[in-house]
């Protein structure tokens, strides 16, 4: 506990002389203001000799006379080297008189434990009349020790406050062996509140061991503390044991939800004022007898080291260490504890329904840390930890890396990605990665994972975001339902798991995605740019949107320079016939030829009737001359053998 010292003045003689005409000048005299000159002449004081003699406390007690006027006399004197209080027992000698002068001397006195028990009392704790309570807490007196620094003068002054009250209050001082003007320091309302709470860390540890042996668990505990402050009372049985009833249904103390005044007052058929009455009754015992609450305080320190979580793993946690049986509302039990103890830096807010418990003093830090969070999710789909650390809010606030990985670990459908918690994903409306997989997913129910990865990694509209394909393949098989087989992934729905969530939308594939898909089908499956471009032009795809598509969308995929097939394409060689070509032969022009739909093969490439080797990809076959069948090899079409 705090040292806490009493500062004291004591009156010390100290003879002067004087020359005795200074002391026979009258106020009139002097350059003294009308108002204090009335005051003092009123109270027959018309020289400086009659001045003197008087204290300051003496001359509050005149009529008209304010700080202002006694400030003013006091400057007076001191330019005649005088002073207040003089005791004017006069010795002559010559022209001179011989006083005694008293001087002010400070002493600091420490007090004791029980004194300052004492006065950090509230008036509720003492044995004061009402009408003398309310009188000091009109003079912003709220502590025994705020009463030493009231001027006696003063009470008289206080209406409806008689000379029985007044004598009331001084007897109380005077019982503590102190008295109005006694000075405290340190005395401030931090001092106050940290002796207030010292109080209750002083209690022994085994006093506290033996009310956790005897309660046990917390139900118990808060039952016992509202009989003992509550049942105490001089109130009639029926309504103490509503006031009970009133604070176990209003801060849910018996394990059930908190409820409204309302709903309490519809139960005991009165008006919600009447309820909320019982409830500042008990409320008000409670300040007064400060309960011992050792399990309650247990809970605290508890979620203290475990900080942020939701309040489904805070019961988790208090059931595993056997402090209770029930599930509880934590802001009522915060709200409970408050009302007698400290107050707490917990804070309560909801996140997707959920209750999530953090430092109220770093609650608005980690709203916008999750704003931040919430942006990179919707873009990109997979965020990395060390990211987060590296936002401004976190690296300012210095927020460890295991603070921000509870916090967000909160989210709605959160799943980390990877064995050392450093990647993750979570639910959100908008999720442009998912988006991506689910029209990959829509066009085929198996996707060769490279690929898909390949184009993910290259999205333009993906921020450049550094994790590796297992990453990829853990995102794909969290967020859908789908397994994973020989390098491809095989969806047992396009939708992902999100979908289940209201507002959901899924991408779906855009009218020339369509366009071209329909061409790979017609005249594929594999084709080269220049192919493709002049049949996309038919379909009235442009190329630059072609262009876009080719390097982007996730439904098709580049398979050679300038070559390119559908994302979900196989060629097997045993589906796929063989056939020949001779590069000596004559050759025809591309544009001379038109594609026969439905129709590729692999080829076979001979020079002079040597075979040389087999293009690693089935060709489309075109008409040359209305009447042959063709294949193109660099950029021109040879008759096939």
């Amino acid at each position: 506990m705090s040292k806490i010292y009493l500062k004291k003045k004591h009156s010390v003689s100290k003879i002067e002389s004087i020359k005795s005409n200074e002391l026979q000048i009258k106020l009139k005299d002097l350059e003294i203001s009308v108002r204090a000159l009335n005051s003092l002449t009123d109270q027959g004081v018309v020289t400086l000799g009659d001045l003197v003699s008087y204290k300051e406390r003496d001359l509050k007690s005149f009529p008209s006379m304010g700080q202002t006027s006694i400030n003013e006399i006091k400057e007076l004197l001191n330019f005649h080297s005088l002073e207040l209080g003089m005791d004017l027992n006069i010795l002559k000698t010559n022209n001179e008189i011989l006083v005694k002068t008293n001087q002010e001397k400070e002493e600091f006195e420490e007090l004791s434990k029980d004194i300052v028990l004492e006065l950090i009392k509230d008036f509720d704790e003492i044995t004061l009349s009402v009408r003398a309570k309310n009188a000091l807490r009109n003079m912003n007196c709220y502590y025994v020790g705020d009463i030493l620094s009231v001027n006696k003068s003063e009470l008289f002054k206080v209406r409806a406050l008689g000379y029985k009250s007044i004598l009331e209050i001084e007897d109380y001082i005077l019982s503590l062996n102190l008295n109005f003007g006694d000075i405290i320091e340190p005395w401030t309302g931090i001092i106050i509140e940290e002796l207030r709470s010292s109080l209750r860390k002083e209690i022994s540890n085994s006093k506290k061991q033996d009310l956790i042996m005897e309660d046990k668990y917390l139900e118990v505990e808060l039952s016992r503390v509202l009989k003992e402050c509550i049942v105490s009372s001089k109130k009639d049985s029926d309504t103490t044991n509503r006031v009970i009833d009133v604070l176990n249904s209003r801060f849910g103390l018996d394990g059930s939800p908190a409820k409204t005044l309302e709903i309490i007052g519809q139960k005991y058929n009165v008006t919600r004022e009447r309820i909320r009455q019982n409830q500042e009754y008990g409320l008000r015992k409670l300040k007064i007898l400060k309960p011992i609450t050792p399990i309650l305080d247990k809970v605290f320190e508890t979620l203290e080291k475990s900080l942020p979580l939701t309040e489904i793993e805070l019961n988790k946690i208090l059931k595993e260490r056997n402090l209770t049986k029930l599930d509880w509302d934590f802001k009522g039990l915060q709200d409970f504890y408050e009302s007698f103890g400290p107050k707490l830096d917990f804070y309560v807010s909801k996140i997707n329904n959920i209750k999530v418990i953090s430092k109220a003093s770093i609650e608005n830090i980690f709203k916008k840390v999750m704003v931040n969070i919430n942006k990179k999710i919707s873009n990109n789909g997979i965020f990395s930890l060390s990211s987060c650390l590296k936002f401004e809010e976190v690296y300012l606030n210095n927020l460890k890396r295991e603070t921000v990985k509870k916090f967000i670990q909160t989210k709605s459908m959160f799943y980390w990605l990877d064995d050392n918690e450093e990647w993750f994903t979570f639910y959100s409306r908008r999720n442009r990665l998912s988006n991506l997989i689910t029209k990959a997913a829509t066009n085929s129910n198996n996707v060769d994972i490279e690929n898909l990865y390949k184009k993910i990694k290259n999205f333009h509209r993906l921020d450049t975001v550094t994790y590796s394909k297992d990453i990829f393949i853990n995102f794909c098989k969290k967020s859908f339902d789908c397994k994973i087989d020989n390098n491809e992934i095989y969806f047992q729905s396009p939708q992902s798991k999100i979908s289940d969530y209201d507002g959901y939308q899924g991408n779906i594939i855009a009218p020339n995605e369509q366009k071209i898909i329909e061409i790979f089908k017609k005249y594929g499956p594999i084709l080269n740019w220049w192919d493709l471009k002049k049949l996309a032009s038919k379909f009235e795809v442009s190329e630059a949107s072609l262009n876009m598509m080719m390097q982007f969308s996730v439904l098709f995929k580049r398979i050679d320079k300038a070559t390119y097939s559908l994302s979900n394409s196989k060629f097997n060689l045993d589906d796929v016939k063989t056939l020949q070509i001779d590069i000596s032969n004559e050759s025809y022009s591309l544009d001379k030829c038109e594609y026969l739909p439905n129709k590729s093969a692999y080829i076979e490439v001979k020079d002079y009737g040597e075979y040389k080797f087999t293009l690693n990809y089935p060709r489309p076959l075109r008409l040359v001359e209305n009447k042959y069948e063709g294949v193109e090899y660099k950029n021109r079409v040879f008759i096939v053998i």
